[in-house]
C-alpha cells in the first residue's frame, strides 16, 4: 500500500502549496526511479478542486496531473454501479455526496487510504475508509 488517493482537499492544498505534507507525499511518490508510485484522484474530486481553485493556481494542478504518477479514475458506466452503491447511503444528499463517494470508490477499488484534511464526509458513507489526515 504506497500509494495514495488525495480527494479535493488534498488538491486544492497541493494547487495552493499551503501543505508540507501533501507536497511531501506527492514528491515521496514521484522520487523512485523504475516504478510508478502513485497519486491518485477521482475525475469528480478533480472537477471540484478546478472549480475551486482561482486561475493563477491551475497550473500547479495541472504539473501534478502531468507527472507519471499521477492517476485520475473516470466516472464511466463501468464505475457508476460502485459509486452509486456507496451514494446509497446518502439519500437525498446524493448529489452533494457525489465527489466523497467517488474518492471512496477509489480508495476501496485500489486498497489505498484517502489523504483529507475532512475525512468526516467520507468516513459518512464507509467508516472503515482508510484516512491519512493533512495535518
Amino acid at each position: 500500500m504506497i500509494g495514495r488517493v488525495l480527494d479535493t482537499s488534498a488538491l486544492l492544498a497541493w494547487s495552493r502549496r499551503t501543505s508540507p505534507y501533501v507536497d511531501a507525499t506527492v514528491w515521496s511518490r514521484a522520487q523512485h526511479s523504475g516504478y510508478v508510485v502513485p497519486v491518485v484522484t477521482s475525475a469528480p474530486a478533480l472537477t471540484a478542486a478546478l472549480a475551486q481553485l482561482p486561475h493563477q493556481d491551475v497550473p500547479v494542478l495541472d504539473a501534478l496531473l502531468g507527472m507519471e504518477i499521477s492517476i485520475v479514475d473516470d466516472l464511466t458506466p463501468g464505475s457508476a454501479s460502485g459509486v452509486a452503491a456507496i451514494l446509497q447511503t446518502a439519500g437525498p444528499y446524493a448529489a452533494e455526496q457525489l465527489t466523497a463517494a467517488s474518492i471512496v470508490h477509489t480508495a476501496q477499488r485500489r486498497g489505498l487510504p484517502v489523504i483529507t484534511s475532512n475525512p468526516f464526509p467520507l468516513r459518512a458513507l464507509a467508516a472503515d475508509v482508510e484516512i491519512d489526515l493533512i495535518p
